[in-house]
């Protein structure tokens, strides 16, 4: 299963909580850290094409400046 760890940087520093529980919604996603420069967040999904979707998603919404992929992990599953 892929696990990627990132860092959502807010438009607005003052919206950084709103965004926070925002991300909390979403299926996959654990909100990890806030700090200074944005929020870690750990994302699971079923495949990269789907992490990929999720974080294509996430960097369209109008609070999100950027969206900084930090970490990603794949391994292949055996049947």
């Amino acid at each position: 299963m892929p696990i990627a760890g990132a860092l959502v940087v807010p438009v607005n520093p003052e919206e950084k909580s709103v965004l926070k529980l925002k991300l909390a919604t979403v299926p996959g996603i654990e909100v990890k850290e806030e700090g200074p420069k944005g929020i870690a967040i750990v994302l699971e999904a079923k495949s990269t094409g789907e992490l990929k979707k999720i974080s294509q998603d996430i960097e369209k919404w109008d609070n999100v400046l950027e969206f900084e992929l930090a970490y990603l992990n794949w391994e292949d599953e055996i049947a």
